[in-house]
Order: structure tokens, then sequence, then C-alpha cells
């Protein structure tokens, strides 16, 4: 599901976009896709496997005018589920232990509307308190 569902989606919007000659996909990752974990072999296998989706997408359709990129989001973000699942996670909010949804958002949209003279093709969204 991870890397398969990325792909049906990136070739059908490819597609259109190829069309229409421009647009941008971006794919989300984790942290899994770049470094594997004792018992995330499977999630970081999947996760892997759309990094390299995205890099492979990135160089066969960038001359196409679309933007490829992969956003690798790593860490617990501002949301009910978190909120209610996990209150130790959540009390971190105000040492910006945790990733607000809105800054998420600016960096996505970021990238769909970064100039062509200096695409990305990998941001690292994670909060300041968060470990590299």
């Amino acid at each position: 599901m991870a890397c398969f569902s990325g792909f049906l989606n990136g070739r059908e919007v490819a597609r259109r976009m190829v069309a229409r000659g421009r647009g941008a996909i971006l794919f989300t990752g984790a942290t899994a896709g770049i470094r594997g974990s004792a018992n995330f072999a499977a999630f970081a296998g999947g996760k892997h496997a759309l990094r390299a989706l995205a890099q492979s997408m990135a160089r066969e359709l960038g001359p196409k005018n679309i933007h490829v990129a992969h956003v690798v989001v790593d860490g617990a973000i501002d949301t009910e589920f978190i909120r209610n699942n996990f209150p130790q996670r959540y009390a971190l909010k105000d040492q910006d232990g945790i990733l607000n949804p809105e800054q998420i958002a600016d960096n996505y949209w970021y990238l769909h509307t970064q100039p062509r003279d200096a695409w990305t093709h990998e941001l690292d969204l994670r909060p300041y308190m968060g470990r590299f």
C-alpha cells in the first residue's frame, strides 16, 4: 500500500499534468524511507520504495515541467487523534514537540509554487524537539 498506491495515483495524475504541461506531485514519506529500524521492516520497505518512486518520477517528469517531491514528515501532528490517544506526546506541544498541521500545509504549498530554477526534491519536516 505504501508504494503501490503512490504509483497508481502518481501515474494517473502525471498523465493529466503532462497533457497540461505543468503540475506538482507531492509524496508524503517518513524517516523510515531513509533508514530502517528494528521492528519496522515492512513499513521501512514500503516507505523506501515510495521515496525511490518519487525520485524516479522526478527525473522522468521534471523535464516535462512536473515538479515531483518527497516530504518526510517525522513526528506527531497536532490532531485530535494525538490529543486523545497520546496525551504525553501532546503535552509537548508548548515546547514545539509536535508538528503544526498549518505549518505542514504551508510547506506543501511552498513546494507546489516553488520556482523551477530552485526545485526541491525532498523536505524533512519534524518538530523542533525532534531528533535526527
